[in-house]
């Protein structure tokens, strides 16, 4: 079952089913609230206006393209293309008043989905090409869905991605929670995040090849083996994340805005490597005019012992 219902200047809509229930907000076709049998897992803010004083993320379609792009600005067939930065000189999530600050058109699909799009006009935050964006989340037992299209009609780069910070056990400590990773490899962050382009094998700290408390701070973007991501397990309930994009970035949240305080939640974001535009070694997020843009992330919920 859909329900529908105004939320500040944005719609809110929820589709609701016997496990697992899901908000999404026309502004930025964010996630504000996902429910596993009556429990919260993830962030969110009560109103409209506090998406639109927040700064981190909590739940939104970011793009075009989403993590960090160094210099803010990129090549494309021998074109530079200057980027507004938002992010000291690197630009970040797309730019300032990007996707997820935006009013998205939302349709319903039968009972159990919602597809939400958006036009990103020509030159959007730098950006060539109109490009047309849509992001569907579909409801299937205890399992959410989210599938990312994209067209546009000019060679562009376009790499979307969600921002969900979760908290399974609802006590709000990231740090707590434990993590599985079906990685092997992590991209080497550099000054301001921004990769120095080697790929470094996932030892140490890194290494979460068996399930264990997260313990310590990340902001790094994992190099994933196969579909299956990563699980986390808190409070008795398990998340496994289940994706054909390459990479997993996960961020402790070291840095939130009231009334959140830091590592309340652990983003989990799938993506493409970070800066990707300007390392063509780096799976490419270039779409091509007239091609189209697909991939998809998977949420299966179930119980867990810990």
């Amino acid at each position: 079952m859909i329900t529908e219902k105004a939320f500040g200047e944005a719609r809110l809509f929820t589709i609701s089913g016997p496990e697992l229930s899901v908000s999404v907000s026309s502004r930025g076709a964010t996630v504000t609230s996902l429910r596993y049998r009556g429990r919260e897992t993830v962030l969110g803010y009560d109103s409209d206006e506090g998406y639109l004083r927040g700064g981190a993320y909590l739940g939104a379609t970011v793009g075009r393209v989403g993590n960090r792009i160094g210099g803010a600005a990129f090549e494309l067939k021998g074109v530079r293309y200057p980027l507004v930065p938002n992010e000291g000189e690197n630009q970040l999530h797309g730019g300032p008043d990007s996707f997820d600050r935006r009013l998205w058109t939302a349709e319903k699909l039968g009972e159990e989905a919602l597809r939400f799009t958006l036009v990103s006009p020509d030159g959007d935050n730098g950006f060539p090409g109109t490009l047309r964006a849509a992001v569907t989340y579909r409801v299937s037992g205890a399992v959410l869905r989210i599938e990312f299209e994209g067209e546009s009609d000019r060679d562009t780069v376009y790499a979307p991605t969600n921002h969900m910070y979760f908290d399974l056990s609802g006590r709000g400590r990231s740090l707590d929670a434990r993590l599985w990773l079906g990685a092997d490899r992590v991209v080497e962050p550099g000054p301001g995040l921004i990769p120095t382009g080697r790929l470094l094998p996932a030892e140490g700290d890194f290494d979460f090849g068996h399930i264990r408390p997260v313990a310590r701070d990340y902001d790094h973007a994992f190099v994933l083996t196969g579909e299956h991501a990563c699980r986390l397990e808190d409070g008795g309930v398990a998340m496994d994340l289940f994706t054909d994009f390459p990479a997993l970035q996960v961020y402790t949240a070291k840095f939130l805005d009231p009334p959140h305080r830091p590592y309340q939640g652990l983003a989990l974001e799938p993506e493409f490597f970070p800066d990707s535009p300007n390392h063509p070694d780096f799976p490419s997020v270039t779409l091509r005019s007239g091609e189209r843009f697909f991939r998809w992330a998977e949420y299966r919920f179930s119980e867990s012992e810990q």
